[in-house]
């Protein structure tokens, strides 16, 4: 019977897993997501006529912005192109210049416009609703395998029950973790131009503030704690220094009685 339960008991930790990676894996899709993207997503997009046809910049060479958002690094892949491009790129309003000898053109470029930063925005705005998707399709395979298997008979009632309420809680836990990393986000991205879209943005907000709250104080606490350590340790260290002091003067006091005599 034991063996039985270890099976039925994997239905909840199979998902619980799942749903925990999915978290894991949309975190590290929003990771990329900055600001800097809106003007390589322009530059990709631009296009000229080269040898009779209309070619993107996206497809002449890689759009990077490493250092600084205010600044564009275009790598153009075939030398040949480089004096086209790059009276290309300045006819277009845009400071450029390129150093003799290499393939890259460096461009200055203006702050993202705000609706170059909103375009951003509901990019996430999706990510955020495939991946809190992809959670409701993790959360109803596995209802499905636990209803075939209590049909079947290979799992009793009450331990279907058990998992579903377990794998319920984890799904519901996964889907506002989600939402609220695609949130702060957007955020950040949108910085003064940010507005609440979601129905749930606003209480998602003050769950965000609440957490910061509660950090801040985490953090205050574990500051006051190490400074009553180091209280606690200056003050074992002064005690030990005065016992130090009186050892060496009772020996100080022995030495010069035994000269004297």
């Amino acid at each position: 019977m034991e063996a039985i339960n270890n099976n039925e008991e994997s239905y909840s930790i199979e998902a619980i897993s799942n749903l925990e990676r999915a978290i894991e894996d949309f975190a590290e899709i929003i990771e990329d997501i900055r600001s800097e993207h809106a003007n390589i997503k322009v530059f990709n997009s631009l296009q000229l006529i080269m040898n009779g046809r209309k070619r993107r910049l996206g497809d002449l060479g890689n759009v990077e912005s490493p250092d600084d958002p205010m600044k564009v690094q275009l790598m153009v892949y075939n030398k040949e192109y480089i004096e086209e491009v790059l009276e290309f790129i300045k006819q277009n309003g845009f400071p450029a210049k390129n150093e003799v000898g290499s393939q890259f053109i460096n461009i200055r470029v203006p702050k993202p416009s705000r609706m170059q930063l909103e375009e951003i925005g509901d990019d996430l705005m999706r990510r955020t609703n495939s991946a809190c998707l992809k959670l409701v399709k993790i959360k109803t395979n596995t209802g499905l395998r636990i209803k075939a298997a209590l049909e079947k008979e290979f799992i009793e009632t009450r331990i279907a029950g058990i998992a579903t309420k377990k794998i319920e809680l984890s799904y519901e836990r996964s889907t506002k973790e989600i939402r609220i990393m695609g949130l702060m986000k957007r955020k950040n991205i949108l910085g003064s131009f940010f507005t609440t879209v979601e129905r749930d943005d606003t209480d998602l907000l003050k769950e965000i503030a609440k957490r910061a709250k509660l950090e801040a104080q985490k953090l205050e606490a574990e500051k006051l704690k190490l400074l009553e350590l180091e209280n606690i340790s200056n003050e074992n260290n002064l005690a030990q220094k005065e016992i130090t002091d009186i050892i060496l003067d009772k020996d100080n006091d022995q030495d010069l009685s035994t000269n004297q005599a």
